[in-house]
């Protein structure tokens, strides 16, 4: 009797084991389900806010040099949630950064660009890369500040990264979640091969749970905002559940008409995990995830993916199991990409044009590099060298790297300088253009051209109305007028009124010029 007892009871603690597996398993699928649910909620969030290339667009900077500066142009989807941007420089080889904060330029050709500068110690060779926020309430979603951001470029490859190798990708306040799985931020980095996130937890990373729950993982979600597919790829720390909670990339699948998942598999679990201190990190080779048949092209359009930080509970109720979100990040935008220059190819400039009909000036420009000038000046100059008008150009796209054209319309205005006001200039000048990506080196192009009353006139170079060419109205040029105008001779700079013909007009006007 005594050993049938002990045999009942073996089976009865096999039977509960089983069972109390089969709900670890539940649990699992409920973590999952939770897991894929905000990962589709994070892919629908960028694709109502379409790609980056109207999110953050034409991202560029100056050739190294001691005032650096970063141009970037935003999409009209930021412009209306209180976006900010922040440039992060390094002359160090990544271990320490400068960073500055972006401000709107407002100027024409340049109405929806941001500008950082950046003091860069005078170092030649740079990295460097930008992130981006804004409000998510004014774009339709509820996710507070969302992010936008390049990050640093991991090159060594090792685990885990330094700290100053990761780029912010959310933040989260404290004191929604029990400490050991309120999320504080989520960072991440890229190497050639590998992909890197750190989940911060405020009151330390991880709890594991107990055999029988409630269990616990930590985890990030990756999507591809341009997947046709409903799948979600996950990355993070499990302990527990009968050992079906481990450290993995998992991914999973499901149907958006029912909200379901359908299913979810272990990729593999040869990734690199640390749970010291108050940081989840992790690493996985990102072959497994971009490779994968779900994921969609890659890279996509703007090299980068949806990156979303979650905890989940899960725990028996009863007879069934219960899931439920301690608590998760607001989606970020990794872009995986950084921006380095080793010292500077010049920018080329070619093809100036002086435009008489619009008095406009342009030249082509392109750069090896992509740098953006940051020195755009046109002056206009007497034979004395004596320049009176002085302005910057804009450019008409800001490719700089395809090419672009940079112009200028003369402004007939007061724009008096260091000794005469452009209204008032009349006869020969030099007309410069300068530009520079790196430090300046001198003027690149000078044209002769003639200004008449302020205007660049058609070559002539004459003062309108002085017939004797004496460059000063009076009474002599009324008497050369009228011989002319007698005499039949065609003589452009009195024709006053640009008519093509010599008449009385033409005195009445001069006159009226002399008189003032």
């Amino acid at each position: 009797m005594k050993n049938i007892i002990i045999a009942l009871s073996i089976i009865g603690l096999i039977v509960a084991n089983n069972t109390d597996y089969e709900k670890a398993s539940d649990a699992q699928k409920a973590m999952m389900q939770i897991i894929w649910e905000k990962a589709m909620e994070a892919k629908e969030t960028y694709k109502s806010l379409q790609t980056r290339e109207e999110l953050i667009d034409n991202i560029a900077s100056t050739a190294p040099r001691s005032d650096f500066i970063v141009n970037v142009d935003l999409g009209e989807e930021l412009l209306v949630a209180n976006p900010e941007a922040t440039v992060y420089l390094s002359t160090d080889n990544q271990d320490s950064w400068n960073q500055s904060n972006g401000y709107p330029l407002n100027e024409p050709g340049y109405e929806n660009t941001w500008e950082a500068v950046i003091d860069n110690n005078g170092g030649q060779d740079i990295t460097w890369y930008i992130s981006g926020a804004a409000d998510s309430e004014p774009l339709g979603f509820d996710y507070g500040r969302i992010i936008v951001s390049q990050t640093p470029f991991h090159a060594v490859n090792s685990f885990p990264p330094q700290t100053s190798h990761y780029a912010l990708l959310a933040e989260d306040a404290t004191g929604d979640a029990p400490s050991n799985q309120d999320i504080y931020n989520l960072r991440g980095t890229y190497s050639a091969s590998k992909i890197f996130v750190s989940m911060g937890i405020n009151g330390g990373c991880c709890d594991e749970g107990s055999l029988f729950g409630p269990w616990y993982l930590y985890g990030v979600a990756f999507v591809n905002p341009e997947a046709t597919e409903a799948a979600a790829y996950a990355i993070g720390y499990g302990d527990g559940g009968f050992g079906q909670l481990y450290p993995a990339l998992y991914k999973i699948t499901g149907d958006l008409a029912t909200g379901e998942i359908g299913g979810f598999e272990v990729i593999t679990d040869n990734i690199n995990v640390s749970t010291a201190g108050n940081n989840m990190q992790a690493a996985v080779a990102l072959s497994y995830i971009v490779n994968d048949p779900s994921w969609g092209t890659w890279p996509n359009s703007f090299e980068g993916l949806i990156a979303l930080g979650v905890t989940v509970e899960a725990s028996l109720d009863g007879l069934d199991v219960a899931a439920e979100l301690e608590d998760q990040t607001s989606p970020g935008l990794m872009l995986l990409s950084t921006q380095t220059q080793s010292g500077n190819q010049n920018c080329a400039v070619a093809n100036p044009q002086v435009d008489i009909d619009n008095q406009a000036v342009s030249v082509d420009y392109s750069d090896t590099d992509g740098n953006l000038p940051w020195y755009t000046k046109i002056q206009i100059c007497d034979p004395n060298d004596l320049c009176f008008y002085q302005a910057d150009m804009s450019a008409s796209e800001h490719t700089y790297q395809d090419g672009t054209i940079f112009s200028h319309t003369l402004l007939h205005s007061d724009n008096a300088g260091d000794n005469q006001d452009l209204l008032t200039y009349n006869g020969p000048c030099v007309l410069k253009i300068a530009f520079a990506d790196g430090e300046y080196q001198g003027n690149q192009f000078e044209i002769d051209i003639s200004l008449a009353n302020g205007l660049i006139d058609d070559g002539t170079g004459c003062l309108l109305g002085d017939a004797n060419s004496d460059l000063v109205l009076n009474v002599l040029d009324v008497v050369g007028t009228v011989n002319a105008v007698l005499g039949g001779t065609y003589n452009a700079c009195i024709d006053i009124n640009s008519d093509g013909t010599l008449n009385v007009l033409d005195i009445v006007l001069l006159v009226s010029l002399i008189l003032g």
